[in-house]
């Protein structure tokens, strides 16, 4: 480093006389001094004489102290080389102010001398100097030193100060910038680039005498810095130019390469001189001024406003040089042998550099002329400027050799767009390297994508990443309300971002939940239609996730300018977590016409190979042989005692020999009559002559094992009877016989069986944990083809490892060739094809990895046969290395599986088609090749059992035939061929209305009660279930059920009612109907009388409902659905669609280029169905029918999906119903075209509609004397409906509140109860209007208003509301066609905003009756009780509390109910057990008491048991529409803690949404079918989809429960048909703390939509004014009696067991409560131990607390444990008193706690009740 900088000094004095003169003229003081003479000086002498004993003083020490001589000789080599580093600075330093102060004259001669040598118009373009700059900058220096001098003292220090506890007292005692200021060298201006820019470099050298000096006097150290060098080139732009001063509007600065620092440190720094730590401080600092002043990272400084800095501060590149590194040639000979006497060769490698950019090539071995063949991409982002750096070594064991390097300037790649040349090595004797450059350029467009991508695929190159069709620039700007970390503590955000197997990081931004990142990521893409980008937003220690998104760079080739500059929503966050990207993408064009011609690229010739393989003809025979080795009897006993006088036992085992194969058992000790219970299996070929061998012997510990007799089975014999159990006799022995179950299990080659299978398997257990195998894979491994070079350039000698499991084959090693051949066959046991792999590993003697594969095992599931032979890919190899295997599994069905006897001699060429499949969840599979049942339920989870007819293999012939011979043309049938029964069927429509005079079944004590009585309805294989009516002789259900059948004889309806019991249920009678009497009178509606039971009498109606071919009746239809309101809320079917798919034309072929398996999904509203998978064509038939059942004709829509296996898309139809209203006969039979596929890709299907004509005139009701008991529930939801019908404009807009209601199915085909209903937050339908008497008149205002709707969202509601729908319908031709008027605000309902929340505290119980009695009740037990609550339609069950009469729940629950509901609040009380839960008492509270008292705090006493009492508190939550009161409701929150670990909800949040106005399109051009989806936290609601239009209404409202509205935000998400995104919407709730009455009702604009893109909604907040608010203060928070207020008080813990940890956390956070030990108190603290802990090892102890009932410790402890450790341990928690004399006792109370009974892994914390040591 030394000489390098000394170099400048030695020309300029050589080069004229004046140089020499000033140096003399600098060291003459110097040399005067020298010359004087020195006198002697005695305290010189004394001086000289202290040094010496100061220096040999260590040396005296360390021979005192016997230290090591080692010690002191590298301490005196450390200070030597500081020294020497030191004064090498000191003398650089000294050196260049020299020179400095020398430049001017030397240069003002230079000047005057080459004025007088050249002529004056003679001037230097390329480089000029500005030394006006320069005076100016020395000049202004002085005021530049006192303003950082201000800057430090007043700004850097103080902050420094704060920063850290151990800087306090840091101060910077000296600051002097010196005077010496910074000279720009030189500047070359570049005018060739953008004329909208300034492109300035300049030549900066600064070599300053600063001197700035630090002191921290805590620690009494001084520390600073004294001179600094900095050299290197700057590049400054100005942009943009504006036609405004100041003409620039920006100045961005950095360094196109890193320049060259050097600092002189002084006082405890100098520690940094030492060698070794000079590089490394002087590179940390080089790196923090590159981290924002070096490329890629810039300094941008904007000038005026309104910029945009991010586009300045991270612009995209100006191109990307594709860099192909070919070859080398004579290159300088390194590596010699016999210390020179022989020359070798080297082994060379090359590195190349672009900025911080570096790549490396790999090594070729022994030659001088090197071929790498590499390719190479880097990002150039300043032309001119950035050089591509070559610098070639030669590879050693300990140092590289030197060979040379090379540089070029990339601005003459970006001219010459390629270069292929070769570059003479400089610095070495000989060598040059062959390069091809190529200039890529950035286009905005995808026009040349797919010509880039085939043009990339012949691109040949041996480093394993493919060329790059495009680069995208990833600028990461900001993240707003990321969610919090564990313990409520803001996160350290930062990014991760991952482009397939390239991931880059962002900076960190600390302790914030709104980072602001500003940083840009640009990376390679090889195919933008097939990469994503993924987002991973993560806390600074990596492991938690903050959030997480993907954007697929498919969105990004449909945008303009393919760019993507918006909000994303976060995945896996907080609700309203979002993160602003722009995400811009560049497609990589080589612009070949401006090359020319002489720069090609040649292809190689093919390789003709086979496409499949020829295994033997053998392969794949193999069978399994399983054997179950059961037991042995009276085996002969081996171990005699004392010389065999006392007959001993044997330790008997079993070893299992046959085909190469031994297994043995595990030994029973002592037992003559042993029982094994294991399971072996073997692969075997069915060879003659083979037999299994089993051997008994008696295990011994010194000598031999004793011999207990064997037998011997022949394999064919085994094979012959397929299954043997028995026993069999052991020879060569007395006595003694094995239990042996043998089966050679078949196989067959289709999947249709694996479930079951795999059930069967679930119930076997073996002792030896065998697992059965339920397949046999077979591989076939042929041959491999291109695979790499070894390093050294040879070929190599490739083996195949498979490995499936944990087993693993070989194949053999072969001879060195790149294309090896095995032909070697292997077999494996599969356990689970569904989730086994199979692995391929290719090396070069088990050595050197080639390559690997990678084979679901389910991928062959899906195949024909179960078979995949063909050639693969391999990984980590190069793009064109492969191998041919075939891969064929064979599934093993056992004998003893159900249903297994017609299928054990399945064979492999059985048409897997054929075979019966699985219906999927939530799927019926119909087919008009499959005998269906003639009955089919509305709901889609009933099973259908099929048939295959024999004419379905028959069709696949025919097929296979047309596929053959493709040049004969192909005539397509103009109309579908269905069978002659297609669209035959009608619905039978069954109404079960009510009963009466039931028998009563629940007798009590004596008396009679009643019953629960509920029906069951069964219709040949389908039985639906009604809800049970608790304790009526004559309930009502009103329930409607549908079934599609077809009019055929010999079926019944039976009914059956029973009773509902905790147990059994009882029997209360049945009646059967025949269906063709229901057809024959079409409707019935009468009682009928039960039967087998003394009296009762069911009201059934009865209707079969034909179907018609016209939709003249369609009105009435509708009209009548709309007044039938059912209690299951079923809602009848408006008409049956049939539906005949034939065949499909002209299908896109699979991105393999492989034809598709083609199948088709049909979809409509919630019930899917799927067609069979057919062979390999582009012309599949399929020939198979559907059906389903439509609500509403003019709304819903037929989807019908292609795909290739279930996976890739092939197309898709979209059918809207109403289509089918116009045509002839409702009957659409045609071709049709399939989106998302080709132009000429087509299917033909055949759509029926069927009008159901109903002879139902009104509403059915039940019996008058029965209509009260409805009246509270009915009558009400009735008006509520008409009122809602009246206001709202559609007659979507009531059911879409109800999105439950509407996707219920009409019945249950299972036998459980009807489930309860879900969490409150999910049935957004609370919103109930108040009972009306009249329907809306159309003569009301608003009904004018929403006349501007379309005609298709109008509908009849009523005949209440005839007059208002015609008078809508009718004025809408009227309405002139002009711009819309959007009203300014919303219109809710009167009823909007209403309801208020009750709240229910289940706090304990007392006295509770004893139900587990032991002994048959002669000794009395206790319970296990908990409470079931419920209330309007919402059911609440606490936790169990396990063996206690007097149990505490501390469980709180919250309900949103209207004011003016009618309802009780019922709490029932039980004993948890194993089979019935026993009944422990009821009581039941109206809800207009809690209303109108506001709050209870009160025990109530369980009626219906002999005693018992719950303590619960009610209380009935007003909103209020002020914050007053916010904070005092947050604090009661952050009080409060509850067992089921609720957070009490502070407010309500109403939305009503009305609409949206100018959505954009979708991208077919299509207008959006828009939803919108409303989230907070953990709640979302939906709105219903409305029909296509820009401008939406829904008129929705929703609710939500808001437990912290300073933190918390809605997100409203736009989005057509919820998969295309249209647009969202954050709004803080905080936002409506500040605004009048809470309420915000305005129209909004919505993030990542078109600009005029808007909603119109109403968000109104209401504060929950608690009562327990006022008790904060008063001290009187309720709890239970015997948790704070009993007399030992409560403990605060928290326990948990982190996983990461692996430790037992436990938080100790305060007591209440405690019991006073004298008037001031007590002094306490809390001791814990582990038990059992016999060493008192564990026990710690927290802090003392004086003098305090209700102190808090806050301490947290550790143990070092394992988790299944905890479990067994059990917690023990002293509270004692720390000031208790030996007469008092020191324990104040204590708990005890099971770990085992603690969730440790999501963590507990609560109260626990501290109790006496002796409970």
């Amino acid at each position: 480093m030394q000489s390098d900088k000394s170099e400048p000094t030695e020309p300029k004095g050589a080069d004229s006389p004046s140089t020499g003169d000033a140096e003399k003229k600098a060291l003459s003081p110097v040399e005067s001094e020298v010359a004087k003479p020195k006198g002697i000086s005695a305290v010189a002498v004394l001086w000289t004489f202290g040094k010496c004993l100061g220096a040999l003083l260590p040396v005296y020490l360390a021979g005192y102290y016997r230290v090591s001589t080692s010690l002191l000789v590298f301490g005196m080599m450390v200070y030597t080389g500081w020294k020497h580093a030191r004064e090498a600075k000191e003398a650089r330093l000294r050196s260049a102010i020299q020179l400095i102060g020398d430049e001017e004259d030397l240069s003002s001669m230079r000047v005057s001398k080459i004025k007088r040598d050249l002529p004056a118009w003679v001037n230097f373009p390329d480089v000029e100097k500005v030394e006006w700059l320069n005076k100016v900058l020395q000049q202004v220096w002085p005021f530049v030193g006192q303003y950082l001098e201000k800057l430090l003292v007043e700004t850097i220090a103080p902050s420094i100060r704060t920063s850290s506890s151990h800087l306090q007292t840091l101060s910077f005692t000296k600051v002097d910038m010196g005077d010496k200021a910074m000279k720009v060298v030189g500047i070359k201006a570049h005018t060739e680039n953008d004329k909208g820019q300034v492109l300035l470099d300049l030549y900066i050298s600064y070599v300053g005498n600063v001197e700035i000096n630090v002191e921290v006097k805590r620690y009494f150290c001084k520390a600073g810095v004294k001179g600094i060098q900095l050299h290197g080139m700057m590049r400054v732009i100005l942009e943009p130019l504006i036609g405004d001063v100041p003409i620039v509007g920006a100045v961005t600065m950095f360094f196109i390469r890193r320049p060259k620092l050097d600092i002189n440190w002084t006082g405890l720094t100098n520690l940094l001189d030492v060698p070794g730590l000079n590089v490394m401080s002087d590179s940390m600092i080089m790196d923090a001024i590159a981290s924002f002043l070096v490329l890629p990272n810039r300094l941008v400084v904007p000038l005026v406003p309104g910029l945009h800095v991010a586009q300045l501060r991270s612009p995209l590149p100006r191109g990307v040089v594709r860099i192909h590194l070919l070859e080398a040639q004579n290159l300088a000979a390194k590596d010699n042998y016999v210390k020179g006497v022989m020359a070798g060769l080297s082994d060379p490698y090359a590195i190349l550099r672009v900025g911080p950019q570096t790549f490396t090539s790999q090594h070729i071995d022994n030659t001088d002329s090197p071929k790498w063949g590499e390719m190479y991409e880097v990002i150039v982002h300043e032309v001119p400027g950035q050089e591509l750096e070559v610098e070639v070594y030669d590879k050693d064991p300990d140092q590289d050799d030197f060979l040379g390097r090379t540089k070029l300037d990339l601005g003459i790649v970006k001219k010459s767009i390629a270069v292929d040349d070769w570059f003479t090595l400089k610095d070495t004797p000989s060598g040059r390297v062959h390069f091809r450059l190529e200039w890529l350029s950035l286009l905005p467009s995808t026009d040349r994508l797919e010509q880039i991508l085939k043009r990339n695929e012949s691109v040949s190159t041996k480093t394993a990443d493919p060329p790059s069709a495009a680069i995208l620039v990833v600028y990461l700007d900001k993240a707003e309300a990321l969610p919090m970390k564990k313990g409520n503590k803001e996160p350290n955000p930062m990014v991760q971002l991952s482009v397939q197997d390239i991931t880059r990081e962002s900076k960190t931004c600390y302790t914030t939940v709104n980072p602001e990142w500003e940083e840009a990521f640009t990376f390679f893409i090889q195919d933008p239609s097939k990469q994503d980008i993924d987002i991973q937003v993560k806390d600074a220690d990596r492991v938690q996730t903050l959030g997480s998104l993907t954007i697929p760079l498919s969105r990004l080739l449909s945008n303009a300018n393919l760019s993507l500059d918006q909000w994303f929503q976060l995945d896996n966050s907080g609700s309203a977590s979002r993160i602003y990207i722009n995400s811009v993408l560049r497609v990589l064009w080589l612009d070949e016409e401006r090359i020319s011609s002489d720069v090609s690229s040649t292809l190689s010739a093919a390789k003709q190979l086979p496409k499949q393989t020829s295994p033997h003809p053998s392969f794949a025979t193999e069978g399994l042989l399983r054997i179950h080795l059961l037991a042995g009897q009276n085996l002969v006993p081996k171990d005699n005692m004392m010389g065999g006088m006392v007959k001993g036992k044997s330790d008997p085992y079993v070893k299992i020999n046959i085909g190469g194969e031994t297994f043995t058992s595990r030994v029973i000790k002592t037992n003559l009559n042993p029982t094994w219970n294991e399971m072996y299996e073997v692969i075997l070929t069915q060879l003659p002559g083979q037999a299994l061998q089993v051997e008994v012997f008696d295990k011994d510990m010194d000598m031999k094992d004793d011999f207990m007799g064997r037998l011997k089975i022949s394999l064919k014999d085994i094979i012959d009877s397929q299954y043997t159990d028995q026993w069999y006799s052991l020879s060569d022995v007395k006595s003694g016989r094995a239990h042996l179950v043998l089966e050679w299990v078949p196989t067959a080659s289709e999947p249709d069986r694996l479930d079951q299978v795999l059930q069967f398997y679930s119930r076997q257990s073996y002792l030896n944990k065998a697992v059965p195998s339920a397949g046999l894979l077979f591989v076939f491994v042929e041959r491999a083809d291109g695979l790499p070079l070894k390093k050294s350039g040879k070929e190599p000698k490739v083996g195949a490892e498979l490995i499936l499991g944990e087993k693993s084959r070989k194949t053999t090693v072969c001879d060195r060739t790149t294309s090896p051949q095995w032909n070697e066959a292997f077999c494996f046991l599969v356990r689970d094809p569904g989730e086994d792999v199979i692995v391929v590993k290719l090396s070069h003697s088990w050595t050197l990895p080639m390559g690997s594969l990678v084979v679901p095992i389910r991928e062959l599931l899906s195949e024909p046969e179960l078979v995949l032979d063909q050639w693969f890919n391999l990984d980590g190899a190069s793009p064109e290395s492969r191998v041919l295997l075939r891969a064929e599994l064979k599934m093993l069905i056992p004998s003893k599986c159900p249903g297994a006897t017609h299928k054990a001699k399945t064979t492999s060429a059985s048409d897997p088609s054929s075979a019966p499949r699985e219906p999927e969840t939530d799927t019926v599979l119909m087919s008009s090749s499959v005998d269906a049942p003639p009955v089919e339920t509305i709901v889609s989870s009933v099973t259908l059992q099929e048939d295959v007819k024999a004419k379905e293999p028959s069709a696949d012939v025919i097929e296979d035939e047309v596929e053959e011979s493709p040049a004969a043309a192909v005539t397509l049938p103009p109309h579908a061929s269905p069978d002659l029964t297609f669209a035959s069927e009608g619905l039978l429509r069954i109404v079960l209305m009510e009963a009466q005079g039931l028998v009563a079944k629940d007798s009590m004590m004596m008396a009679k009660g009643k019953s629960d009585p509920y029906a069951k309805i069964s219709v040949g294989d389908v039985t639906f279930k009604s809800h049970v009516v608790k304790e009526n002789l004559s309930p009502v259900w009103s329930e409607m059920y549908e079934v599609v059948l077809k009019p055929q004889s010999g079926r019944e309806v039976q009914v059956e009612l029973y009773d509902k019991d905790m147990d059994q249920d009882d029997f209360l009678g049945r009646f059967r109907i025949s269906v063709a009497d229901i057809i024959s009178s079409q409707y019935t509606d009468q009682w009928h009388s039960l039967g087998d039971v003394k009296s009762g009498r069911v009201r059934l109606i009865l209707e079969w409902v034909p179907a018609v071919s016209h939709n003249d009746t369609l009105d009435q239809v509708m009209q009548l659905q709309s007044l039938q309101s059912y209690q299951n809320k079923a809602v009848p079917s408006a008409a049956l669609l049939f539906v005949y798919v034939d065949r499909a034309h002209s299908l896109p072929f699979k991105k393999s280029g492989k034809e598709p398996k083609a199948g088709a999904e049909l979809v409509f509203g919630d019930t899917t169905y799927k067609t069979k998978v057919c062979d390999r064509s582009r012309s599949p038939q399929w020939n198979e029918t559907f059906r389903f059942s439509v609500r509403d004709p003019r709304e819903e829509m037929l989807i019908v999906k292609l795909s290739s296996a279930w996976d890739q898309p092939m197309g898709s139809l979209v059918l809207p119903v109403r289509e089918l209203l116009s045509e002839p006969q409702l009957v659409l039979d045609q071709w049709m075209h399939l989106d998302g596929a080709l132009a000429e890709s087509q299917i033909l299907l055949r759509a029926e509609l069927k009008i159901l004509n109903s002879r139902m005139s009104e509403a059915p009701q039940p019996s008058a004397a029965e209509k009260e008991e409805m009246i509270t529930e009915k009558t009400f939801r009735a008006a509520s409906e008409v009122e809602k019908s009246s206001e709202l404009p559609t007659h979507e807009s009531v059911a879409s509140n109800q999105p439950e209601a509407a996707e219920a199915p009409a019945a249950s085909t299972e036998k459980a109860d009807p489930p309860e209903p879900a969490a409150i937050h999910t049935a957004p339908d609370t919103f109930s209007a108040a009972a009306v008497d009249e329907p809306a008149d159309a003569d009301e205002p608003h009904a004018a208003v929403k006349g501007h709707l379309e005609p298709q969202q109008m509908q009849t509601e009523s005949s209440g509301l005839d007059s208002l729908a015609g008078a809508t319908v009718t004025g809408l031709p009227e309405i002139p066609k002009v711009g819309p008027v959007l009203p300014p605000h919303t219109t809710p309902s009167r009823d909007f905003g209403k309801e208020g929340l009750l709240r229910i505290h289940l706090l304990e119980a007392q006295s509770l009756v004893a139900k587990d009695n032991l002994m048959g009740g002669m000794v009395k037990g206790k319970s296990d009780p908990y409470v079931k609550i419920n209330v309007g339609g919402v059911s609440f069950k606490s936790h169990v509390i396990k063996e206690n009469l007097n149990p505490t729940w501390n469980e709180m629950y919250e309900v949103v109910l209207s004011g003016d509901a009618v309802q009780e609040i019922k709490f029932e009380a039980f004993d948890k057990d194993f089979d019935s839960d026993d009944f422990l008492g009821r009581f039941s509270v109206k809800l207009n008491e809690v209303i109108r008292s506001q709050y209870k705090d009160q025990w109530f006493t369980l009626n219906d048991i002999k005693s018992g009492r719950v303590h619960v508190i009610l209380e009935w939550v007003p909103a209020a529409s002020t914050s007053d009161r916010l904070d005092q409701v947050l604090q009661l929150q952050s009080l409060q803690s509850y067992q089921n670990k609720v957070v009490p909800a502070a407010a309500l949040l109403f939305v009503h949404i009305e609409g949206a106005h100018s959505l954009p399109l979708k991208r077919s051009g299509k207008e959006p079918k828009a939803g919108a989806e409303l989230v907070l936290g953990e709640t979302t609601y939906k709105t219903k989809l409305c029909d296509r239009s820009t401008s939406p209404q829904w008129n929705e409202s929703f609710y939500f429960l808001v437990h912290d509205p300073k933190q918390q935000m809605l997100v409203l998400k736009l989005s057509s048909g919820w998969d295309q995104p249209m647009g969202s919407l954050v709004i803080p709730v905080k936002e409506l703390l500040s605004e009048p009455q809470l309420v915000l009702d305005q129209w909004f604009r919505l993030d990542g939509a078109s600009p005029e893109s808007q909603t119109l909604l109403r968000a109104e907040l209401k504060i929950l004014d608690s009562k327990m608010v006022d008790m904060i203060d008063a001290g009187s928070l309720p709890c239970a009696a015997s948790g704070c207020g009993s007399g030992n008080g409560q403990v605060k813990l928290s326990l948990s067991y982190p996983s990461q940890e692996r430790k037992l956390t436990v938080v100790i956070h305060a007591c209440r409560g405690l019991l006073p030990q004298s008037k001031d108190g007590v002094d306490s603290y809390v001791s814990l131990m582990l038990l059992p802990d016999k060493s008192k090892a564990t026990k710690r102890k927290t802090a003392v607390r004086k003098r305090d009932l209700n102190p808090e410790y806050n301490e947290r402890f550790e143990y070092d444990l394992t988790e299944e450790e905890a479990r067994f341990r059990r917690l023990s928690v002293s509270v004692k008193n720390n000031s208790a004399s030996f007469r008092s006792r020191d324990v104040i109370g204590q708990v005890l706690i099971e770990l085992a009974q603690i969730d440790l892994k999501s963590g507990v914390t609560q109260w626990f009740t501290l109790k006496d040591e002796d409970e």
